[in-house]
């Protein structure tokens, strides 16, 4: 029994040092809760006095396989896209080396300007100049929610900082963005983006200027 465990701990370090989580090695070895629970008490009889969690090996693979929150991260800007989408180069491996993503911003909807089918709205190219001042304004952080981290697309969905300031909730105060694309449990500041986009709809500032183009399904262009 104790070779077999010894074995499988040699196995458990080798995923480890690939990237793999416990629950990734479990699936792999097929192991018994019982041999599991084996290799808890050696880990902890070997690690005596240790406070090392497992959650930030866990995530060493790369944060974009994880759930859960993280703090907030540093990017630098590659380059904007849309109002609500741009380019940006960060550390998702936790192996010192950037790599850039395209990234979807969380709980906002702005116009379209190259749409395949909706071609280029209103305020679309107001909305994309003002994303990319604002993202050239300062040190860039992004935020994930706590549920999934990209999209069908594969772009990575987050909250975005400049400075410390949310991006997000200044696209919606000034009425370049909506609330929109709200799915759970991706919500962590619907309240506040939805406050947000009250101040703009009430002083009728950009795309609330024109009566009938927000709908609840994007943009009226017609």
């Amino acid at each position: 029994m104790k070779r077999r465990v010894t074995l499988i701990l040699c196995a458990t370090a080798a995923l480890f040092l690939s990237a793999c989580s416990l629950e990734e090695v479990s699936d792999v070895l097929e192991v018994t809760e019982d041999v599991l629970t084996a290799i808890e008490k050696e880990n902890q009889q070997t690690e005596k006095g240790s406070n090392k969690a497992e959650e930030p090996v866990d995530e060493a693979g790369s944060i974009l396989k994880t759930k859960g929150v993280i703090e907030p991260i540093p990017a630098k800007l590659v380059r904007p896209v849309d109002g609500d989408t741009a380019v940006f180069a960060f550390d998702a491996d936790n192996d010192g080396k950037a790599e850039e993503f395209s990234a979807r911003f969380l709980l906002i909807d702005t116009p379209e300007t190259r749409h395949p089918q909706l071609g280029r709205q209103p305020l679309g190219e107001e909305a994309k100049e003002r994303t990319a001042e604002l993202l050239q304004g300062g040190d860039i952080t992004i935020e994930f929610d706590i549920g999934q981290r990209l999209d069908k697309y594969s772009r990575i969905l987050v909250y975005v900082y400049v400075n410390g300031k949310s991006v997000q909730e200044t696209l919606l105060e000034e009425g370049f963005a909506r609330v929109a694309y709200v799915y759970p449990p991706n919500t962590r500041y619907l309240n506040e983006f939805e406050t947000k986009e009250g101040i703009a709809k009430k002083k009728k500032k950009g795309i609330w200027s024109m009566e009938g183009y927000v709908t609840d399904r994007g943009f009226n262009s017609k």
